[in-house]
């Protein structure tokens, strides 16, 4: 049985975060932060109104999860199942043995560590939770705090892509792919 975020025990509580699955009504508590530059420079998806970004957030909400600090909404992320390459014959073995994280942070809190706790505890639903074999997550090389945080959870940078990436600004810019797998993540925390 593959597993999905909506059938672990939730909430799951770092030291400072309550994670819980997203819901549609938390597209408008994100949507201050969300919308700034700042956080914009980054992001996959560009929303330019309410609507669209509660579009957005609604189409993706299956692999959606949220962190809560003292009642409020500081971090969104995803933790995406998804299928590995594999020869044809090997395809249904394969299935769902992956998954790909990614997060934003409020920058009203950032400098404070939460980014990182956050996507630990990201890692740890994929890898415990859902029970994936390797975890994936790439940025923009240029995008440093995302780097950082991904390598003080662990992933090892296993590409940078030069020129790979067509930045919203028009201009192409290296990317970079990290991951690690489930054994090692185990073997770091032990």
């Amino acid at each position: 049985m593959t597993l999905a975020l909506t059938d672990l025990d939730w909430p799951v509580r770092t030291d400072r975060l309550e994670l819980r699955p997203a819901r549609s009504e938390d597209a408008d508590a994100v949507w201050p932060w969300y919308r700034l530059p700042e956080v914009q420079e980054w992001t996959t998806t560009l929303s330019t109104s309410l609507e669209d970004h509660q579009q957005w957030w609604d189409r993706s909400i299956e692999s959606s999860v949220v962190g809560i600090l003292d009642g409020r909404i500081v971090a969104a992320g995803k933790v995406q199942r998804q299928d590995p390459w594999s020869q044809a014959d090997m395809t249904r073995q394969a299935r769902g043995q992956q998954a790909e994280l990614g997060w934003v942070l409020d920058p009203g809190v950032q400098g404070r560590g939460l980014g990182t706790e956050f996507a630990a505890a990201l890692l740890d639903l994929a890898v415990d939770g859902l029970g994936v074999r390797r975890v994936e997550a790439s940025c923009f090389a240029e995008n440093l705090a995302s780097r950082r945080v991904m390598e003080k959870i662990g992933l090892r940078c296993e590409g940078v892509f030069v020129e790979e990436s067509l930045h919203r600004s028009g201009r192409w810019l290296d990317g970079m792919a990290f991951a690690i797998l489930a054994r090692e993540h185990r073997a770091r925390r032990a």
